[in-house]
């Protein structure tokens, strides 16, 4: 009887699990949805900005600008974003697996952690963080991009840092999503070139005019660019992120239920097991009374 008594305790404590997986997974299914929208907003917005940026280098000279200055890197800046919070399958240890790697391969490194997880993780190992920013990891807003893109193009200017790279999870679909390492800082030029096919956009780069000079232009646009990129990152990781705690929390639900079906089939057996013993039993007791 005692077993029995353990495996109902099994069930039951299973069963309890289970909810809170349950209730995890709707959680995160319906932050992704509104995530994704965003998601999707931006992603018209960034390839609008280069488009326009495009059209001002196209117009512009000699170009001269601090944030496309290449010079040698002796110090670089990385950006990591990762989680708050776990349960979320291999998201976290995939970003930041990546990171490390980014890491190792530089001389001298400093970092900006975002996420619980990422702070966390490179405290750790001692690391230099010069920043950190948690609690923002599935709801991130722009101003949380700003704040840290102005910190980056400062030292940049300065000459602090001679590269700001950004390790992110690109997002695709609710089952794919990629480790994606994007260069910040300096802001490259080519980027924006366009191709001898694009020439709907060089008509559209012709009948631009810009008020003042397309170089004071491009002066305010890149800082702009640099921000909307940042922010783009952590929409993206965003995303991400609730889409593998969501498919992580249904596959926990499910595994739940395969092994209450087990434990109830178990339990079922010894009681059924108990009954027979008790009958063999009392038929025993019956034939030796008669």
């Amino acid at each position: 009887m005692a077993a029995l008594r353990d495996i109902k305790q099994r069930i039951k404590s299973t069963k309890s699990t289970q909810q809170i997986t349950k209730a995890m997974n709707l959680v995160a299914t319906s932050k992704l949805q509104r995530v994704k929208g965003r998601v999707f907003s931006a992603r018209p917005f960034l390839k609008e900005t280069k488009r326009v940026i495009s059209s001002v280098i196209s117009q512009t000279e000699n170009l001269e600008n601090v944030y496309i200055e290449n010079r040698p890197v002796k110090s670089t800046l990385v950006i990591a974003i990762a989680g708050d919070r776990g349960l979320c399958g291999a998201y976290n240890t995939n970003v930041l697996k990546e990171a490390v790697k980014l890491i190792d391969s530089r001389d001298s490194v400093k970092v900006i952690a975002l996420g619980g997880k990422t702070l966390k993780f490179f405290s750790d190992k001692n690391y230099d963080i010069i920043k950190y920013v948690t609690g923002i990891s599935d709801k991130p807003f722009y101003e949380d991009a700003t704040e840290i893109s102005r910190m980056a193009l400062s030292m940049f200017a300065a000459g602090e840092i001679d590269e700001v790279l950004v390790v992110y999870t690109k997002f695709e679909s609710m089952l794919s999503y990629t480790v994606t390492t994007e260069k910040l800082l300096p802001v490259d030029p080519a980027a924006f070139a366009l191709g001898t096919e694009d020439n709907e956009e060089k008509e559209f780069n012709d009948i631009m005019e810009f008020e003042p000079k397309a170089q004071i232009v491009l002066e305010f646009l890149l800082p702009k660019f640099v921000n909307l990129q940042l922010f783009d990152s952590m929409l993206e990781s965003a995303a991400c992120e609730l889409a593998a705690r969501s498919a992580s929390m249904d596959n926990a639900t499910n595994n739940a239920e395969e092994r209450i079906e087990e434990m109830t089939l178990t339990y079922n057996r010894a009681r059924q097991g108990v009954i027979t013993k008790e009958i063999i039993e009392i038929v025993a007791g019956a034939n030796a009374l008669s």
